[in-house]
């Protein structure tokens, strides 16, 4: 009986070591205004999807980027609905729209909410993580995102795993 509870005691360790820890992800997107998102008659409120690729794919441009130029392949899809934010009397002159996003790479899928900021080639803000599935990233905190390009529409996105810490949340 006791070599039973042994082996059954070392069959449950070895399955709870070979479980894939849940790690951060980070992943490139790239928005075509022009094809990918739909504006509502003012040009103020918008929704939009695009691909999303493996983080790296798109470099850092000081030009907009040709999303169309893009030859990777999709590792899954973005969406977005949101509205322009800048101008309004209460908001950061960073603040560019207010948006909810949904990444979804496979069977796993995050959520962010939270403004875009016109931070520049390479500047980040944070987003707030609203919700996951399939352990794709913390069910709430902070991501990063980080502008590929000057135009904003080109991102990179760090969400946190389940057992990361919290992005700094000082950013400028």
């Amino acid at each position: 009986m006791k070599s039973q509870t042994i082996l059954i005691g070392l069959a449950l360790a070895g399955v709870c070591a070979a479980a894939p820890p849940a790690s951060a992800i980070t992943v490139d997107v790239c928005v075509n205004a022009a094809t990918d998102a739909r504006f509502d008659s003012t040009g103020t409120f918008f929704t939009a999807s695009a691909p999303i690729y493996p983080a790296g794919t798109i470099a850092q441009s000081a030009t907009p980027i040709d999303c169309t130029a893009i030859t990777a392949k999709s590792i899954g899809t973005f969406f977005t609905v949101g509205g322009l934010v800048a101008g309004l009397p209460a908001s950061d002159p960073k603040d560019v729209a207010m948006v909810t996003w949904h990444f979804r790479v496979g069977t796993q899928a995050f959520d962010t909410i939270g403004p875009v900021q016109g931070v520049g080639t390479g500047g980040s803000y944070p987003q707030t993580i609203v919700g996951e599935t399939h352990h794709a990233s913390k069910a709430n905190g902070e991501a990063t995102v980080t502008s590929l390009d000057p135009t904003g529409f080109a991102f990179e996105i760090n969400a946190p795993g389940k057992h990361d810490d919290d992005h700094d949340s000082s950013h400028k």
